[in-house]
């Protein structure tokens, strides 16, 4: 069975850079759709899921990506509300590189100082990146108080 990435840009072209990376990683097909909008994806989202069965669902995923991180999101929200009981795949959105660029400067910092007890401080974080940064350094669940304290501006101890 071969591995299936659909990717929903918002972008009116679906990103050559994300394509390049899908090949790279070894996705044996990809099916690209630029100008995703949450009205538009439900029929793509249904295409992925109703045309393999429950154990080979496993082999498909979703990837939204694209310029504004705000849109993605609510394509984002989309796709998920599209599924339904066992009759998902994996999905993954990083528009604009925010989410994997906030995560490996976590990774990254992991290095040189041990997260749990760090206190954090996020400087600008008005762009993609800084935007998502906050969320990333949380371990679990919705953004627990002390990052969000942290992304306040409050100094606070960050737990893992």
């Amino acid at each position: 069975m071969k591995s299936i990435l659909v990717q929903l840009d918002t972008d009116p072209q679906p990103s050559v850079f994300d394509r390049v990376v899908a090949v790279d990683a070894g996705v044996d097909q990809l099916f690209s759709h630029g100008g995703a909008t949450p009205e538009t994806v439900e029929s793509l989202v249904h295409g992925a899921i109703f045309t393999r069965g429950i154990p080979d669902l496993s082999r498909t995923a979703i990837f939204v990506g694209g310029s504004d991180v705000a849109a993605g999101e609510r394509v984002f929200a989309a796709v998920q509300q599209a599924f339904f009981g066992p009759m998902r795949v994996s999905v993954m959105m990083d528009s604009n590189g925010s989410n994997t660029t906030a995560a490996a400067a976590v990774l990254r910092a992991r290095r040189h100082v041990p997260l749990a007890g760090s206190v954090a401080g996020v400087l600008g974080a008005t762009g993609p990146v800084g935007n998502v940064l906050p969320n990333c350094w949380r371990w679990k669940g919705p953004m627990s108080e002390s990052a969000a304290a942290v992304w306040n501006g409050r100094r606070r101890r960050v737990r893992r």
